[in-house]
């Protein structure tokens, strides 16, 4: 099999990050994500949290008394996925795959490994379709587009109703994922909806779009934006002196704080919708993320990543480190609320999403993201 270009450097860089993964005893896992390209943000931070629970996993023995290692491969663009995956399974021989930091790519990373019957761990991406597709080497430990949209409409009931609401989001699979759902679930809950606006991946010039949502008096509004969408919608309205009277956020445009820095105000008041962010209980791997990468978290994503990936790492001490033994472990797993660092508990579905798994509504006050 041949890598892209950016495939061989991703595996060369996983090589110089964790020398382990050249050992014969090493027990080499592989992440699929998006490290250089638009979704290059969050592949990063996904990384980020797998590398934290390999670290914590070595430091207390490794798994079965053999070290963890962590090989990686870009996969900027779908296309590319195939060949990142397939490079890690058979150039790298991982057992186990992790990914993938944005749900386009994970469809394609997710059937390349269940047509080679490696166990696809998604960490992240939450595109309810992913499992509808009867795979059956796949589950994903973290929250789905479903569990977001039904707290938008809880919020919205709870705080907003009889308010004039406005969606607004791009196509990509995440964010048309998501308004498919809360669309559906606006309606069960009889929520009307004043104006839903879409616009193509990748567009940052959202002037157009936020005209028509003053003009349609929106003052609800619920954005699901990408890396740039965000401050795209900020400077638009800012060019019509708009703002909606309230702005509730979901996806990487609202919950990364480079995001939020880039957007004038720094996206102050904003409510957010996404998984929990460094709880009290997670001060550890914060610690240890502010250690090993000599900054502060950027977003839950890391966490939520850590989470996921120290759950595949126990569940394999459990099983002797055998990854055909790891899928069936994962689903006899019934782990209470806040059995995880960042308070998920652990149960599987029919379809592999792990129900303990959650999001929250938390809000942007002076470049701090609070829970509420």
């Amino acid at each position: 099999m041949i890598l892209s270009r950016r495939s061989a450097l991703g595996l060369a860089g996983a090589a110089l990050l964790a020398p382990a993964a050249r050992a014969a005893t090493a027990l080499t896992c592989g992440a699929a994500l998006p490290l250089s390209g638009g979704a290059a943000l969050p592949g990063n931070e996904v990384l980020r949290g797998i590398q934290l629970a390999a670290d914590a996993v070595n430091a207390a023995g490794g798994i079965a008394g053999r070290p963890v290692a962590v090989v990686f491969a870009d996969m900027p663009a779908p296309a590319d996925a195939t060949g990142a995956v397939n490079g890690l399974i058979t150039g790298s021989h991982a057992g186990v795959m992790f990914g993938s930091g944005d749900s386009a790519l994970s469809f394609p990373a997710s059937a390349a490994a269940e047509l080679a019957q490696i166990p696809f761990i998604e960490l992240t991406a939450p595109a309810d379709g992913l499992l509808t597709r009867g795979f059956k080497f796949l589950l994903r430990t973290g929250p789905s587009s479903q569990m977001a949209a039904d707290l938008a409409v809880q919020t919205l009931q709870a705080r907003f109703a009889g308010r004039n609401l406005g969606l607004l989001y791009n196509s990509g699979v995440t964010a048309s994922g998501f308004a498919g759902a809360v669309s559906a679930a606006l309606a069960a809950a009889k929520l009307p909806v004043t104006l839903a606006v879409g616009y193509p991946e990748g567009v940052e010039d959202l002037h157009d779009e936020a005209g028509r949502l003053m003009r349609a008096k929106v003052d609800v509004l619920l954005h699901v934006a990408g890396p740039d969408d965000a401050s795209g919608l900020a400077l638009a309205c800012a060019a019509q002196g708009w703002q909606p009277k309230t702005l509730i956020g979901y996806g990487a445009g609202y919950g990364y704080r480079q995001s939020a820095a880039a957007v004038p105000g720094g996206l102050s008041g904003a409510y957010v919708i996404a998984a929990p962010f460094y709880p009290a209980a997670a001060a550890a791997v914060q610690a240890a993320y502010l250690a090993r990468f000599g900054t502060a978290p950027r977003a839950a994503d890391s966490l939520t990543a850590y989470a996921g990936a120290k759950l595949v790492f126990d569940t394999l001490s459990g099983v002797d480190g055998d990854p055909a033994k790891l899928l069936a472990g994962l689903r006899a797993a019934a782990l209470p609320h806040g059995a995880l660092a960042n308070g998920f508990g652990v149960q599987f579905d029919r379809n592999g999403q792990n129900t303990g798994a959650y999001v929250t509504l938390q809000q942007w006050h002076d470049g701090v993201l609070t829970p509420l």
